[in-house]
């Protein structure tokens, strides 16, 4: 994971946050220039769709686990 983003405390079961939101708190929490927030975003994202695609699953701490469910296919 991203350096800084292990420390971003979200309630994402309770509350909808919009990509724009997270990079701004992750930049205003870490003390990161806004490109740099979204730069750290992008490649979490990046990693976790291309562990489900490669079918393996994702651990999320205090969410759950990301899994690739039978007959989905990838689309590009």
């Amino acid at each position: 994971m991203p350096p800084g983003l292990g420390e971003l405390n979200l309630k994402l079961a309770s509350s909808s946050m919009k990509r724009d939101e997270l990079t701004r708190k992750l930049a205003r929490e870490d003390g990161l220039p806004v490109a740099v927030a979204q730069d750290r975003i992008d490649e979490l994202v990046h990693r976790i769709v291309t562990k489900l695609r490669r079918g393996r699953p994702v651990e999320l701490p205090g969410i759950g686990t990301l899994i690739k469910r039978a007959g989905t296919h990838n689309q590009r």
